[in-house]
């Protein structure tokens, strides 16, 4: 008689988390994207004419988080084997980020020649051949994936192409760096390194109120009086010590997911009588986590550190998989649909960003008298990028990720 061997359900409900957060963050995108058009103006910041998702760019923590945590989740499996663990350190980090630029680079460099197609001629529309080309040339580190150390055009163009691009770039460096030290020392880096580094960087982050900004530079305290180190481009002022904020916003947040990784692993050896208390705790947090992300109300404000604090949570919960509520999130029925979603997150985050500037300039000008509501942009740009990622994750599995 043949024996059925059984499969193990994929947990999902930590992929349910990083679709929502591209889902909110496209949300975040298209009502700045609204405002700056109405505006009409080429400055860094403008005020957004609504708060629908208006908190979502704190919630990219739940991507560098998970991706901190499923490296060492990597590095563990592999180190089980004494002929990879005989490998040099940078051999080994070598090769998990040649895996992760393997899988992301194809779709970095489409969401690039995504920008230069439609936003040349939306934000620039003087731009004529000659000028996009030396545009291109001249941001040529964008597409190799450095955008987030600081090497992108010095006329900071590709911040207005397809700026959200930073973050993967930024998860592709810092994680090189994390994955060499686990190589390296496991001890020392997930035992010293993670958790001193996470303090001093979150703390000196609340204290200065400083955000995940690629163009932000952070020199922690040794900048100008004359030098803005929270946020905007650096200037001929800035001091030449420093760090991009978008990677240290992504190195904090891997470092975190190392730290809750061994923190998961104590506790998933824990034998608990009932998961009453970690249900209620997982709805509480969620609840409060979704109110942020969706539609912050004035009178119940969350600043960024304590939405830092929820997502950490919600992450933990979800790997834990104890509660009630993570357990409803993993049922039988829409298992395969929401892993599905959670794997073409990223792509979405990817590819969104010119696609809302391409529904905004589809539907004509937008001026600040008549202006375009949020859901009239945002409906059809989550619509086309879904699309676009299926058809984008559907090629790749074809051909790059092809298995063997």
């Amino acid at each position: 008689m043949e024996v059925k061997k059984e499969v193990k359900k994929r947990n999902v409900a930590i992929e349910i988390w990083r679709f929502l957060a591209a889902f909110a963050i496209v949300g975040f995108h298209v009502g700045w994207i609204i405002a700056r058009s109405c505006n009409g103006s080429n400055g860094y910041w403008m005020t957004p004419t609504n708060t629908w998702f208006f908190g979502s760019s704190e919630v990219l923590l739940l991507f560098t988080v998970t991706a901190g945590y499923f490296m060492v989740s990597h590095y563990k499996k592999l180190a089980k084997d004494p002929k990879y663990k005989e490998r040099s350190a940078m051999s080994r980090a070598g090769e998990y980020t040649w895996t992760r630029i393997k899988s992301l680079l194809p779709v970095l460099i489409l969401g690039y020649i995504l920008g230069v197609i439609i936003c040349t001629k939306f934000f620039y529309p003087e731009y004529g051949f000659q000028e996009t080309c030396v545009m291109l040339f001249n941001s040529i580190w964008e597409f190799l994936g450095f955008h987030a150390a600081g090497l992108r055009s010095l006329g900071g163009e590709f911040f207005n192409l397809n700026g959200p691009l930073w973050f993967i770039s930024a998860m592709t460096i810092v994680g090189y760096f994390i994955y060499w030290g686990l190589c390296k020392n496991e001890d020392v880096t997930a035992g010293f390194i993670a958790p001193i580094l996470a303090i001093f960087t979150a703390g000196w982050w609340s204290f200065t109120d400083t955000r995940a900004a690629q163009t932000a530079w952070s020199t922690f305290g040794t900048q100008l009086a004359s030098t803005n180190g929270m946020g905007g481009s650096a200037t001929s002022q800035t001091a030449t010590l420093g760090f991009n904020n978008g990677l240290i916003f992504v190195m904090l947040g891997m470092l975190i997911g190392v730290i809750l990784y061994y923190l998961i692993e104590k506790l998933k050896n824990r034998e608990e009588k009932s998961n009453v208390g970690l249900t209620i705790l997982n709805v509480v947090v969620t609840g409060l986590l979704l109110w942020y992300i969706i539609y912050q109300p004035t009178w119940f404000k969350l600043e960024r550190w304590p939405v830092a604090f929820l997502c950490i949570m919600v992450v933990g919960l979800a790997i834990l998989n104890k509660d009630g509520l993570t357990k409803v999130l993993n049922n039988d029925y829409t298992n395969k649909a929401f892993g599905y979603l959670g794997s073409i997150s990223l792509y979405v985050y990817m590819l969104h960003y010119p696609i809302a500037i391409l529904v905004l300039r589809i539907f004509g000008k937008n001026t600040q008298a008549n202006p375009y509501t949020f859901w009239q942009v945002f409906i059809p740009t989550v619509v086309i990028s879904i699309v676009l990622s299926i058809f984008v994750k559907y090629v790749m599995e074809a051909t790059i990720l092809k298995k063997k």
